[in-house]
């Protein structure tokens, strides 16, 4: 009778174990399906809503979006015509954005409470995680409607990355300049008659080769990363020019052999 119970008991014991590792299984499972549900990109920016804000001579014959595109078809009923709709964007990503461009937006049409190419900034002041900035596109269309009256628009958001500008050893007061810059753009900095006589620039962790300047003004094309910029003082050249023995008479043989160096 003892050794029965026993047996009972300790089969009993095993089969409540199985059951709570089964459970423990199956919960664990459905945590990392909900974690794989919820997860969002790293730079996570998107159009939530649009909303017809004002229509005067004009129907609108569909209005409808995604995650960056808006489709909007409309016919003109004379050449007084106004389409004006309010884009609501949302940022669920903690990296600050821009819109870099918006293609098939046209020269008829206008954008208005954002400057196309800067940060996305809401009235809250975020523009990080949380952020929800709301613009305006306005359409007058230029044409007489009796040649060409119904008319199709597919505008696509091109979202990008804020990228920061440093000014590093050389630069004392930075306030007036550009401290950022969306990624894809082109950065632009004049700094005047009393800019520096050259510069040592890095792209996140690469010498810069590809940029200009000329007149103190300085341009570098298809940013694609964090931006520091060093001024290049003569105990930069006469240390350049001890090492390298080439007799350099100017400051751009200086920066092409410093650059050499450190490649």
């Amino acid at each position: 009778m003892s050794n029965k119970f026993n047996s009972f008991v300790i089969i009993l014991v095993v089969g409540v174990i199985t059951l709570f590792s089964m459970g423990f299984s199956v919960l664990n499972k459905d945590l990392k399906i909900t974690g794989e549900l919820t997860f969002r990109d790293s730079t996570d920016i998107r159009i939530t809503n649009i909303a017809q804000k004002e229509l005067s001579n004009a129907t609108v014959e569909y209005a409808d979006f995604s995650k960056k595109e808006i489709r909007l078809g409309y016919t003109s009923n004379d050449t007084n015509s106004t389409i004006t709709y309010t884009v609501q964007i949302t940022n669920y990503a903690n990296v600050e954005m821009g819109i870099l461009k918006i293609t098939g937006l046209p020269t008829y049409a206008s954008v208005t409470d954002y400057e196309i190419g800067t940060k996305l900034v809401d009235d809250k002041g975020r523009s990080g995680i949380g952020m929800v900035k709301t613009i305006t596109i306005t359409i007058k269309p230029p044409t007489d409607p009796a040649q060409s009256p119904t008319q199709s628009l597919l505008l696509e958001f091109d979202f990008q990355p804020v990228r920061k500008v440093v000014y590093a050893e050389g630069f004392s007061d930075t306030s007036s300049y550009k401290q950022e810059v969306l990624n894809g753009a082109a950065f632009e900095q004049d700094f005047g008659s009393t800019g520096p006589g050259a510069l040592y620039i890095l792209m996140g962790e690469s010498v810069v080769h590809d940029y200009t300047y000329t007149n103190k003004k300085l341009t570098i094309p298809n940013v694609d990363g964090d931006i520091s910029l060093t001024v290049l003082t003569a105990s930069h050249l006469a240390y350049n020019n001890s090492l390298s023995g080439l007799p350099c008479s100017n400051v751009q043989c200086a920066i092409d052999e410093i650059n050499r160096m450190i490649m």
